[in-house]
């Protein structure tokens, strides 16, 4: 295996070429070799060597499926470039503010370049990692309820009006528990000999005339967090749109190191993606992406999943993007405007 693919890294980090030579000599080594090189001079606490029982070890970091590592460059930049010039991320009434505005939207573009979205998609930053990007999904479709009145609002849907909703065999709790606590119907599928997602069963499901008048959508972990095995998401985009259902991927595990390409309007396509920015070297501290067609967004004429500061339209009266309706304004700190983030997916694409 190359090292810029064991790294999720596949082009050149955009640093200068002077500081990776500085960094990892001029002696030797394929270009690859150096800028890996050089980015794990970068990796904070790279060095660190603590106390133990053992006397003092040399830390060594091993769980970056839970989280990346914060890198040296990124801080910099953030402290230097975006903390002096920091102000509300939702007006244009200073300049500080409009650079900052200016600042997410161009991080919200370069991230929707990155993973293939197209204009019909919206790309939300919410909360903490891929769950918060799972349950703003479930809020914008209109099925995330307290749990005190999930049982009233059950029963007094029609059946047709109710979701049904399908996941794997392999999903993180947060792409399983919170689908439960909704009022959409979940339904599990095995899995195979091979150890994926059942492909017959999830067909003999959909077209199960139990569910044939019913809203459906799949929502499958693009990689097990436990056994690393890779779901083949382009067959199971294909299967779930032949029976009219969406088909969600959460990305949090293999983000870092596959490539996404969304193409929601494909029939392979995602109709929506989950992200855990906060796994991506450089990544810590970012929120978590929902990127989702906005034919799922079905609050429309509806209020806010969100109601807060940056609903001004909704104040108004005026009709909203699902952009701009999901999403609550306020004093975010740097990490919660996406900029830090599309920083570290710069990486990951480098």
């Amino acid at each position: 295996m190359k090292l810029n693919k064991l790294f999720g890294i596949i082009g050149s980090v955009h640093v200068p070429s002077s500081l990776i030579a500085a960094q990892a000599g001029t002696d030797g080594g394929s270009p690859a070799e150096k800028r890996l090189e050089w980015l794990r001079s970068q990796l904070i606490g790279r060095d660190l060597q603590f106390d133990t029982c053992f006397g003092k070890r040399l830390l060594t970091y091993a769980d970056h499926t839970a989280s990346g590592r914060c890198l040296r460059y990124i801080e910099e930049y953030i402290t230097q470039q975006v903390l002096p010039f920091y102000g509300n991320s939702h007006t244009s009434d200073s300049s500080c503010g409009e650079k900052t505005t200016r600042m997410v939207h161009e991080a919200r573009e370069y991230i929707r370049r990155c993973v293939g979205a197209c204009p019909e998609d919206a790309l939300i930053f919410c909360g903490s990692g891929a769950t918060a990007a799972i349950k703003r999904l479930q809020e914008v479709m209109g099925i995330a309820v307290p749990a005190n009145l999930r049982s009233q609002v059950i029963e007094n849907l029609r059946e047709e009006e109710r979701w049904v909703v399908f996941v794997g065999p392999f999903e993180h709790h947060s792409n399983l528990l919170s689908w439960r606590q909704s009022i959409a119907e979940v339904v599990e599928i095995g899995i195979d000999a091979d150890g994926l997602v059942d492909m017959e069963a999830l067909e003999l499901q959909l077209a199960s005339m139990k569910y044939s008048n019913r809203p459906k959508l799949g929502s499958f972990s693009a990689c097990s967090n436990v056994t690393g095995i890779i779901a083949d998401t382009r067959a199971l985009s294909r299967l779930l749109h032949k029976y009219g259902a969406y088909a969600c991927f959460d990305f949090a595990t293999s983000g870092p190191y596959v490539e996404i390409d969304m193409r929601s309007r494909e029939e392979e396509g995602y109709d929506a993606i989950f992200l855990s920015p906060h796994k991506f070297p450089g990544g810590p501290g970012s929120p978590g992406i929902l990127v989702m067609h906005e034919a799922l967004y079905k609050l429309r004429s509806f209020p806010p999943s969100t109601c807060g500061g940056g609903v001004v339209a909704y104040v108004n009266g005026f009709n909203a993007k699902a952009e701009e309706a999901a999403v609550c304004a306020g004093p975010y700190g740097h990490r919660l405007l996406g900029v830090e983030k599309s920083l570290s997916l710069h990486i990951r694409r480098s």
